[in-house]
Parts: structure tokens; C-alpha cells; sequence
């Protein structure tokens, strides 16, 4: 299937388009526009921006490889579980076009039919109406929507640990907007799910970028966002690394943002993930692949081989 056509792009002449940062905050509550429904469904929809799109784009095509090649083995046993789904649709800021979201694209993907089941998890109450309205409307028997704020990481695996078979594989996807999954949610989530690939959008060109230089600088004042990055890395080991200090007093955050991905890949590694791959999307943010076999890497490989623009890499 056309990934355009997993999409289901339609414009939105509702859309004022081009809304600053000031004016989305007026309008939208955690992005969820309130002057705009849409032209599909007359549901909510999500702000985003143009950059969205090329998320759902990897994605999906490793969603594709990675179910088409383990169905046979795994029959009825693959799962696919996100957390931050938001409520299916979403609608691009800048040209005022609507579009499926990551949840409604991986459940309109052809390969869906391989899932046993699909799980979603969203902190917001309003969003997990939205979804679960949008997973009735198609009538999908083995999609389910829950409460679940990643703050709260037991929460989550205790309902993973009751729908989840043993003995299951699962493609884990979270999405948050900025550096503050807990790692400890992670770790849970392989001890509940123990075969699994992770993927994990690393907002290390957005938040990150705007505070790690003042955070390390002057801990005492930034103490909080500290504790949010201590959290997301499983210790502050990184902030007690002179170096680190040294390469914030010299402007050098391209060096920071490196090191961040390094120790966040160091602390997978010491709960069982082997193999790693990071894709960025424009200067936003990154998309972390981490898997604990070799064939998952290869899977990555193959979908991330062809970009969102069709040119497909030379190596």
C-alpha cells in the first residue's frame, strides 16, 4: 500500500494555518485544537507540524517489514503497543491539511492483519475518547485504547502484563513531545514484554537543544530539569561529567546532544538491547530504533533505506 494513501490526507479549510507558538497555546489544549474539527470524522484533531509526517513515515514502513517477515512464526503472537498515541487524526499547521496519525496509519497498514492485538496508551482522557470513537467507527475487534500516564510505570505494565500473551513479539512505539519518559518505564516494559523492538522519539533537537546548556551551567537553578533528564537517563551521571560541563561552557551542543544519545543507548544495553540505530527528523528530534536481535536491525535497515521524499539512500 502508497504510504500517501495510509494518510488520507484531506484539506481542512478550518484551519486558520500558520498559528505561532502564542496563538496554540490560546487554542490548544496539549495540541488538541479547539477551533477545528475534522473534515472526516467531525472529531478533535492534533496540531502538529510539517515534520510529523516523516515519523509516521518510518514507522509504518518498519511496521510493514517487521510483521510481513515474523507473522509466519510468530502467528497470532505480534503485537504492536504506543504509548502517547493521540486521538488518530492529525492536522499539519503550516498548510492546514489533516492526516491519519501514527495509531490510524498503523491500523489501516495491510499488515495489520498479522497483529493479535493493538494496544494504545494516552495520558489525556479527551484523546483516548477521540481514538477509541475512531477504532469503533472501523469496527477493529482487537485494537484497545487505555488510560495511561508514562509517569506512572506501573500502571502500564500491570495492564500490559494482564492483555499481553507470554511468549509474544511486540513492536513498542512511544512518542512524547519532549525528554521525560522515565527510563524505569522502559526497563518495566522489557521485563513484561521481554521480546521486543523499541522505537522511541528522542526530542534531543527541541527540548533538549533549548535547555541542556543553561542545565549544566547552573544545576542548582535548573534543578528540575535536571530530575526530568536524570529520569529519562536512569542516573545524572551525565551532569556530574566535568567534560560535559566543559562542552556546555563552550557552545559545543552538537558533542552534548551525541553524548546524551550515547548514555541513553549505554543504559539499553545493560537491560538487554543490542543493536541501535538513530534517524533524525529534520532538526527536531530523533527516532531511536533499539532491538535485541540482529534481524530486527535489518528490518530497520530495509525501511529506512528509501526516505520520506522516495529517494532511497546509496549505502
Amino acid at each position: 500500500m502508497d504510504f500517501m494513501n495510509l494518510l488520507n490526507i484531506a484539506p481542512n479549510p478550518a484551519c486558520n494555518k500558520g498559528c505561532n507558538k502564542a496563538t496554540r497555546a490560546e487554542i490548544a489544549e496539549n495540541d488538541i485544537c479547539s477551533q477545528v474539527e475534522s473534515v472526516i470524522d467531525q472529531l478533535s484533531i492534533r496540531c502538529v507540524g510539517d515534520h510529523a509526517i516523516q515519523k509516521i513515515h518510518f514507522l509504518t514502513q518498519y511496521f510493514g517489514i517487521f510483521s510481513i517477515g515474523m507473522h509466519r512464526k510468530w502467528s497470532n503472537k505480534i503485537n504492536y503497543i504506543e504509548i502517547c498515541s493521540g486521538p488518530g487524526r492529525c492536522i499539519n499547521r503550516e498548510n492546514g491539511d489533516e492526516f491519519n496519525g501514527t495509531a490510524l496509519a498503523i491500523l489501516e497498514h495491510p499488515a495489520f492483519k498479522y497483529l493479535g492485538q493493538a494496544l494504545f496508551f494516552d495520558s489525556d482522557l479527551d484523546v483516548i475518547n477521540m481514538l477509541k470513537q475512531r477504532i469503533q467507527a472501523r469496527n477493529i475487534r482487537n485494537a484497545y485504547v487505555f488510560h495511561g500516564d508514562y509517569n506512572e510505570n506501573t500502571d502500564i505494565c500491570d495492564k500490559l502484563s494482564r492483555v499481553v500473551p507470554k511468549g509474544s513479539l511486540n513492536l513498542v512505539f512511544i512518542d512524547p513531545t519532549d525528554c521525560s519518559v522515565p527510563f524505569q518505564l522502559i526497563k518495566y516494559i522489557k521485563q513484561v514484554v521481554p521480546n521486543m523492538d523499541l522505537i522511541i522519539n528522542i526530542a534531543s533537537g527541541t527540548d533538549f537543544n533549548r535547555n541542556i546548556g543553561s542545565a549544566l551551567q547552573d544545576q542548582p537553578k535548573f534543578k528540575n530539569s535536571i530530575a526530568k533528564y536524570s529520569r529519562f537517563l536512569d542516573g545524572r551521571e551525565f551532569f556530574d561529567d566535568p567534560e560535559n560541563i566543559q562542552r556546555a561552557k563552550q557552545g559545543k551542543f552538537l558533542e552534548l546532544r551525541n553524548k546524551f544519545r550515547d548514555e541513553y543507548q549505554r543504559n539499553l544495553e545493560s537491560i538487554g538491547f543490542k543493536f541501535f540505530e538513530f534517524n533524525a527528523i529534520e532538526h527536531f528530534y530523533d527516532l531511536l530504533f533499539a532491538t535485541s536481535h540482529k534481524r530486527g536491525l535489518e528490518f530497520w535497515d530495509e525501511a529506512t533505506k528509501i526516505d520520506f521524499n522516495r529517494q532511497r539512500k546509496l549505502f
